[in-house]
């Protein structure tokens, strides 16, 4: 009885909070990026290696035109460190934990220790790959001069993704 109660109450609050759209911004954000991230994964699937070439050149081109944007909306400079802030509120804005672990003046180390795609049915390290042209092309388009590259992978069984980002040499 308390059971059949429970589950009534349940369903009048799952109805009102759909009826006056109060459905909280952080579970449409969470559905919508892992329906984006599905959606990435069956297109990846469905091409052949020509195709994925494209797809993450398209990727990099995409990051490298938000790289102005993104700059502008986290307030930072073009330089190391807000090539680093730029990557980490692009992984907070698509569901990913991320922190700086180190940081010099000439390289900065960053972990990924949670993301919400690693564990979809069907993920692997190619689609991580295709989707690190977005970030190859973020940091392009903040500073030309700095590099991007895994050094780990979540997706090949490692505990984190490790990001090393390294002023290039002049």
């Amino acid at each position: 009885m308390l059971k059949d109660l429970i589950m009534q109450f349940k369903r009048v609050l799952a109805e009102f909070i759909v009826k006056h759209d109060l459905i909280p911004t952080k579970t449409r954000w969470n559905q919508s990026v892992s329906a984006v991230g599905g959606l990435y994964r069956n297109v990846f699937n469905m091409l052949n290696p020509v195709d994925r070439t494209k797809l993450a050149k398209m990727m990099e081109e995409w990051g490298y035109m938000h790289a102005s944007e993104a700059l502008e909306k986290v307030g930072v400079d073009r330089d190391l460190h807000g090539c680093a802030i730029a990557l980490l509120s692009f992984h907070r804005i698509f569901g990913m934990k991320s922190a700086i672990i180190n940081e010099t003046k000439n390289e900065v180390t960053i972990h990924v220790t949670k993301c919400m795609w690693k564990d979809m049915k069907g993920w692997n390290p190619q689609i991580c790959g295709s989707i690190e042209a977005y970030e190859n092309g973020l940091v392009k388009g903040i500073n030309e001069s700095i590099s991007h590259v895994y050094t780990k992978r979540r997706s090949m069984g490692d505990n984190v993704c490790e990001m090393i980002l390294r002023k290039k040499s002049p």
